[in-house]
C-alpha cells in the first residue's frame, strides 16, 4: 500500500468458513432445540429463588411493585416523611392502584411433558415485540424462552389484572427476564406498549448461572497492521524523526485535554501565562489572585484579591472591593466564583 508517497506492507487477517451440508444443519438445529428446552427448565429453576421477594420501580407519578409468583402492581407512592420511607415506596391508600397481571399458581413446573417444552420455546425470529409469541392464551401465560440471535431470555405474560376502563378487558403485562452479571435483581424499565398492555424488563444475575443466558460476546474487528517499508538505511533517520514527531503530537493532544481544573477562567497547571520555562509564582494560602504583564518588561505581578483566615482563627474573610476590582479591569463576578471554587 502507498500512502502519502510512502510504501507500507500490511497484514490482513484471513478467515475460513467451514463448509456445511444439509445433514449438518439439520443436526445443529435439533441440538439447538434440545439445548433451548434444557435452558428453559433450568432458567425457571434459577428464578424460583426470587419467590417471596419484591422489587420496586419509581417512574414519576407511578410506582410499580413486582412480587415473584404473586402479582405486578401500579400505584401512587406516599410522600416520604412522617413514617413513610423513600424506598421501598409505600402505597397511598387514598389514590387508585391497579394490578397489571397475576401469576397463576401451578401454571408451570419443570416436570412438564416434552410437548409442552417445545411450546415454551420461541424460534429465533429476532422479534422482541411483547405478546408476539405464542398466539393462544394458554401458551402466552406459560413461561417460554425467546431467542434473538445469540441473546436468550425468559418471557412470561401475566393476565388477570384490573379491568381496563378503555378496553373493558383485564390488564396484562409481558415480563422479560434478562441475565445481567453485574446487577442485583432489579426492574430495568416498564412501559405501556398499547392501551392497558405493558412490558417489563427485569435484570437478574441468577440466569447468568447458565451459559445459555449469558450476554453474547462482543465481536471485535480483527486489526489490519501496517509497517512502513524503507528502501535503504539512509531512510532510517527521517523515519525516526517522523515517529518522534507523531509521538509528540499525540502527547500534546492528550495534555490539551488532561482534565486540569479551571479556576477563575485560568487553567491551573496549564502554564499558559508563565510558560514552561518562565517565572513561577508561589500562590499565597487561601487567596485568589490575578496575573498580568506590566507591558514593559513582561514581568508577572500578583495581587491578593481575597484572603480568609482559618477556622481556628475565626474564618474572617478580607477581599478587595468591587470598585477596586473594576479599576483593575477585573469582573467581580469572576473573582467571586474563583473564591468559591477555592473554598470548596
Amino acid at each position: 500500500m502507498i500512502l502519502d508517497g510512502r510504501s507500507y506492507l500490511c497484514a490482513i487477517p484471513s478467515f475460513s468458513i467451514p463448509p456445511q451440508n444439509e445433514t449438518v444443519k439439520a443436526k445443529d438445529k435439533a441440538e439447538e432445540a434440545a439445548e433451548l428446552a434444557r435452558a428453559t427448565d433450568r432458567g425457571w429453576e434459577l428464578l424460583k429463588e426470587m419467590e417471596g421477594n419484591c422489587m420496586y420501580f419509581i417512574s414519576g407519578w407511578w410506582s410499580y411493585s413486582f412480587c415473584y409468583n404473586t402479582d405486578i402492581k401500579q400505584f401512587h407512592q406516599l410522600p416520604p416523611g412522617k413514617g413513610a420511607p423513600m424506598y421501598p415506596p409505600v402505597e397511598d391508600p387514598s389514590t387508585p392502584s391497579y394490578v397489571l397481571g397475576k401469576f397463576e399458581r401451578g401454571q408451570y413446573s419443570p416436570s412438564d411433558s416434552q410437548n409442552s417444552k417445545r411450546n415454551r420455546i420461541d424460534p429465533p425470529k429476532g422479534d422482541t415485540a411483547p405478546f408476539s409469541s405464542p398466539n393462544n392464551n394458554k401458551q402466552s401465560s406459560t413461561p417460554h424462552l425467546r431467542a434473538k440471535g445469540d441473546l436468550r431470555y425468559l418471557v412470561q405474560t401475566l393476565s388477570g389484572g384490573t379491568t381496563c376502563d378503555l378496553t373493558g378487558r383485564p390488564r396484562k403485562i409481558e415480563v422479560q427476564f434478562h441475565c445481567h452479571p453485574q446487577s442485583a435483581d432489579r426492574i430495568g424499565w416498564i412501559k405501556e406498549v398499547t392501551t392497558c398492555a405493558y412490558l417489563m424488563v427485569i435484570y437478574t444475575p441468577r440466569l447468568c448461572n447458565d451459559v445459555a443466558f449469558l450476554p453474547p460476546r462482543a465481536n471485535k474487528a480483527a486489526p489490519i497492521t501496517c509497517q512502513e517499508v524503507l528502501t535503504s538505511a539512509s531512510d532510517i533517520p527521517a523515519w525516526r524523526e517522523r515517529k518522534q514527531k507523531d509521538k509528540d503530537m499525540k502527547h500534546a493532544a492528550a495534555s490539551a485535554t488532561g482534565g486540569r481544573p479551571i479556576v477563575g477562567g485560568i487553567e491551573v497547571g496549564g502554564m499558559k501565562l508563565v510558560g514552561k520555562e518562565g517565572q513561577r509564582i508561589e500562590t499565597p494560602p487561601n487567596t485568589a489572585f490575578t496575573m498580568a504583564a506590566d507591558g514593559e518588561g513582561g514581568v508577572i505581578k500578583s495581587e491578593t484579591l481575597a484572603q480568609q483566615e482559618s477556622h481556628e482563627q475565626g474564618g474572617k474573610l478580607t477581599k478587595v472591593s468591587d470598585e477596586e476590582l473594576k479599576k483593575m479591569g477585573l469582573d467581580p463576578g469572576v473573582v467571586e466564583g474563583a473564591r468559591r471554587e477555592l473554598s470548596e
